[in-house]
């Protein structure tokens, strides 16, 4: 059931800092879920790296945009996108930004984590 929506964020974000930080506790203590690679053809393979959870689309790419303006020449190369995921009967989405390598999502996350931009990275 995972959905996926991949666009290059450019927009300015419309979340709080309160509705910011709660996405990235909860981002935290998000599970991987099983990739089903038929219905997630159009998710970046590779790396990527985590910066939100969030329990409605909007809100993970209000916070896929306000790390990009955060972090701008970090993620200038980084694709943006949504992952939705299940847990415990909810539907989550995912705010991850796609990189080549996982030396280049290792770098931008410990960068990321240098502007108190809670990530991790993970392989697709």
């Amino acid at each position: 059931m995972p959905v996926s929506q991949t666009r290059k964020v450019n927009a300015l974000a419309a979340a709080t800092a309160d509705d910011v930080a709660t996405a990235r506790v909860a981002a935290a203590y998000a599970e991987p879920a099983a990739v089903d690679p038929v219905n997630t053809a159009s998710v970046p393979s590779g790396w990527a790296v985590q910066v939100a959870s969030s329990p409605k689309q909007s809100e993970a790419q209000a916070l896929l945009d306000e790390t990009s303006k955060q972090a701008p020449s970090i993620l200038a190369d980084a694709t943006g996108f949504t992952v939705a995921f299940e847990k415990d009967g909810v539907t989550y989405y995912r705010a991850r930004f796609g990189f080549g390598s996982k030396t280049a999502a290792w770098k931008a996350c410990n960068a990321l984590k240098k502007k108190k931009i809670e990530c991790y990275a993970v392989q697709q």
